[in-house]
């Protein structure tokens, strides 16, 4: 059971003025030759963890699984495997040292050096396995009883820290929570408890505990300063749609319909690396990778009702949907036709470790992530929608920023309905 959506007074996301829009039509800057004057849509180039602006907070930043078993050494081997240069070898000796194992299931690129896996004779050459498969292959090939799991884009089978983080715990020792007391985010239960943060704008009882729990993790502040989110453009390939409809005036309307999409096609960059803004995209028909609600305009910021998203998050070798329960939209309608705001609600610890376990212990490493420490830090923290039979939660408050340009959408399953 979740805890419960309050209707408190919510701040603007990113500290952003509304912007003034045309109060009639969308015409212009704001609607696309040939528009509805009632609907506006957007592509996201970018869906990250904003980090809220706060001096004197993560010091010493949260330290990597392999600044801990670095740290774990004795005085020589510390001295001998510290240098910059050492830390292939580094790595090597933690693998060896901790039992990890990595085989790969293909031929081709397994990103890293892995042996053969012996495989069932029920798996056709090529596919991916399924759970009792990868099963099979962790028993033919000698894996601790019951661990090991799909790694690399299901290249690989592989136990180590990311993939079976609950048997390293050592690796978490020098891990630590962010620390301040401001973050971006909801009052999603409509209380201020202790553990609540103060928004940017003094918002109190701020609901982002997944912040608590990655907060002072290098990757995830550096990625989550807005500045830098801005100029970034992630998971461009596989992009969230978000479409309002209903309009009659852009600047306050108190009743509009949005629709969150997955989109089929990539964003096509413009001149300066950009997405380009008011370009086509198709809305991909998986119906779980869409879900509607409706909202409101006031001044400029539209805020949703609570519902369940699914987002699309495919990067590099990542391809690890966010799933959010009890999610809100609250994001500023610009002049130029663009959005920026975010997504906030409770992020399933199941979708969010996902994306972590993906990474490899070889992407953790180089990212200076630990995944032990990130899987007990989320567990601890978790604040949303409790499993009635373990009774533990399931997911924890979250603050995901986003920015975005205009778009038209070509909704098929919209019109088929």
């Amino acid at each position: 059971m979740r805890r419960t959506i309050g209707r408190a007074a919510l701040a603007r996301p990113l500290q952003l003025a509304a912007l003034p829009i045309a109060a009639i039509a969308l015409t212009g800057a704001s609607g696309p030759t040939g528009g509805d004057p009632h609907q506006r849509a957007f592509v996201l180039s970018n869906i990250y963890f904003a980090a809220a602006p706060e001096d004197g907070v993560c010091q010493p930043i949260a330290a990597g699984a392999l600044e801990s078993f670095l740290a774990s050494l004795s005085a020589d081997e510390q001295a001998a495997l510290s240098a910059p240069g050492k830390r292939a070898e580094l790595e090597k000796l933690m693998g060896e040292r901790l039992g990890f194992r990595r085989m790969a299931l293909r031929a081709g690129n397994s990103g890293g050096r892995s042996a053969s896996a012996r495989l069932p004779a029920d798996l056709a050459p090529g596919a991916t396995p399924t759970p009792e498969q990868v099963r099979a292959i962790a028993r033919l090939n000698d894996f601790p009883k019951g661990r090991g799991a799909l790694a690399f884009q299901n290249h690989v089978i592989a136990y180590d820290s990311c993939t079976n983080p609950e048997d390293f715990p050592q690796l978490a020792k020098g891990y630590r929570t962010y620390d301040g007391a401001t973050a971006f985010g909801m009052n999603l239960d409509d209380k201020a408890g202790r553990a609540g943060f103060t928004g940017p704008d003094g918002e109190s009882g701020v609901d982002n505990q997944l912040w608590r729990a990655i907060g002072c993790v290098a990757a995830f502040r550096e990625s989550g300063n807005p500045a830098t989110a801005k100029g970034t453009m992630f998971s461009a390939r596989a992009p969230t749609l978000i479409a309002i409809s209903g309009i009659d005036d852009p600047r306050n309307d108190s009743d509009v319909t949005v629709t969150v999409m997955a989109s089929a096609d990539a964003i096509t960059k413009n001149a300066v690396g950009g997405a380009l803004a008011r370009a086509t995209f198709d809305a991909d028909p998986d119906p779980a990778l869409r879900a509607t609600t409706r909202g409101r305009i006031v001044d400029g910021v539209l805020t949703t009702d609570p519902f369940d998203i699914r987002l699309n998050y495919k990067e590099q070798i990542l391809d690890a949907p966010r799933i959010l329960k009890g999610a809100r939209i609250r994001a500023t309608l610009q002049d130029d036709g663009g959005i920026e705001g975010g997504f906030y609600g409770y992020y399933t610890l199941a979708s969010f470790y996902s994306s972590i376990e993906q990474m490899t212990v070889n992407g953790a490493n180089l990212s200076r992530v630990s995944c032990p420490g990130v899987r007990q830090a989320i567990d601890k923290l978790a604040d949303g929608y409790r499993d009635p039979r373990t009774g533990r939660f399931t997911a924890i408050s979250s603050a995901l920023g986003f920015f975005g340009v205009a778009a038209f959408v070509n909704d098929g399953a919209q019109a088929a309905r």
